[in-house]
């Protein structure tokens, strides 16, 4: 059975997939996508597979939270399974030799970002992953997971933040 999530494989979502089907070994196939979006988009060509989403799933694209999601897609989408599983640990970091106050995340974190940058102009992207190569190109700031990080001399550490994550599992209907 295919498990449709966040990809690439460097995402948190992908990490609870992972955790996920190494409960029952073999019995599922993670299959990554580029955004949220395009699994609920699809979801009548993934009938029969399971979606693996975070409860904090946000949405600017669809105007979606998690409990907005739950509510509305009912007619397709069937909670199976919930399980807790820690986010990767996030770092938020400024560029210092950039002034342009752009701060680049995921939509889930966008407001938890403007906690610790109130002044920021947040963007955000499919995955944190993403957003962190976008802030290598043009950015101030981003909250990132650490593991996507390599420290540069010129960037600094603002926070390291640590969150559990209710991750939950529906059958595609």
């Amino acid at each position: 059975m295919k498990l449709h999530t966040l990809g690439p494989e460097a995402t948190d979502s992908w990490k609870a997939a992972a955790f996920y089907a190494g409960k029952e070994p073999g019995r599922y196939e993670i299959v990554g996508h580029a955004s949220f979006e395009d699994i609920l988009e699809n979801l009548p060509d993934l009938t029969g597979d399971c979606l693996l989403i975070p409860a904090a799933f946000q949405s600017q694209k669809l105007d979606l939270a998690w409990g907005d999601m739950h509510y509305l897609y009912q007619k397709r989408l069937h909670l199976q399974d919930v399980f807790i599983l820690p986010l990767n640990p996030m770092l938020l970091l400024e560029n210092s030799y950039v002034h342009n106050h752009l701060a680049f995340t995921h939509a889930a974190v966008a407001k938890l970002l403007l906690q610790y940058v109130p002044d920021a102009k947040v963007v955000t992207c499919p995955s944190k992953y993403l957003a962190y190569q976008e802030y290598r190109r043009r950015g101030q700031y981003v909250l990132t997971n650490e593991q996507n990080v390599t420290l540069r001399p010129f960037e600094r550490v603002l926070a390291r933040i640590e969150i559990p994550m209710v991750w939950c599992v529906y059958q595609i209907k």
